[in-house]
């Protein structure tokens, strides 16, 4: 097994639940280049489900609906979980000491369901607008949201440090940003394959930089709170990333799609 495909195989595991068996010591000094290329099998499994949901029901909320379900069951059930922590650690008043703590609590309070609602029904809500506009539309922006996800997840180390000296947020430190450009570019070039082979050119370039918006919104928005909340980031924050920049990225196509008319 080659190098890199053992630290394809130590992300994957990582940050999914499809069945890898593997025999080796994770590997995840790349894993700023390899998290925006696994975005590419979510956005397949994502692409399945709304397919899939759209044939059956023939509603666009509900085709929404399965591609959501496929890739949070497959992918981003972890990733909704820091989300989940992070919201009831991090909003409202209290010490560092006391964030950490609730971070480590698996009960969810008040602000977790609340920001929990708000991801998953603004992205159903916001993937059923494209829908609705056309199945491209709806194509572009689940190639481009996972990638998006992943990629703020991978800025976040770039720009703070662990808060912990162990766990999973020591381990995913040390990356680099050219490293995640080319993740991230790797990652997007589905997007260019579309203009190519689908055409509408101007949709799929608009789905590339809703990607690097929503990427670059998430990242230093998940760092800034976490850097000046508990001083640094943890595993959570990285899941949180993920979910924010895949919300970002499908809000911005859904705002932007109808009012160009395209």
């Amino acid at each position: 097994m080659t190098r890199a495909l053992r630290r394809f195989l130590s992300v994957f595991t990582l940050v999914s639940r499809v069945p890898v068996r593997v025999s080796f010591e994770p590997d995840l000094s790349r894993s700023d280049f390899w998290l925006p290329v696994i975005g590419l099998p979510a956005a397949v499994v994502a692409i399945a489900g709304m397919l899939l949901f759209r044939f059956l029901f023939r509603d666009a909320l509900l085709g929404a609906l399965g591609a959501l379900f496929f890739e949070y069951y497959c992918f981003n059930v972890f990733h909704l979980d820091g989300l989940l922590d992070s919201a009831d650690a991090l909003t409202g008043q209290a010490s560092a000491e006391k964030r950490l703590e609730i971070l480590k609590d698996s009960r969810i309070g008040s602000y977790a369901f609340f920001f929990g609602f708000f991801v998953l029904a603004g992205s159903a809500a916001a993937l059923a607008t494209l829908l609705r506009l056309s199945l491209a539309a709806a194509l572009a922006a689940l190639l481009a949201a996972p990638v998006s996800g992943r990629s703020a997840c991978a800025m976040v180390p770039l720009l703070t440090k662990p808060a912990r000296p162990s766990g999973l947020g020591s381990l995913m430190a040390g990356g680099r940003a050219s490293r995640l450009a080319l993740g991230w570019l790797a990652g997007s070039l589905p997007l260019i394959a579309g203009a190519l082979l689908i055409g509408h050119p101007a949709l799929w370039v608009l789905a590339v930089g809703a990607s690097l918006v929503g990427a670059l919104g998430a990242g230093l928005l998940v760092s800034r709170i976490y850097r000046r909340g508990i001083g640094g980031f943890t595993g959570d924050a990285l899941g949180a990333a993920v979910v924010v920049g895949e919300l970002f990225c499908i809000l911005l196509l859904a705002a932007l799609l109808p009012r160009l008319s395209w």
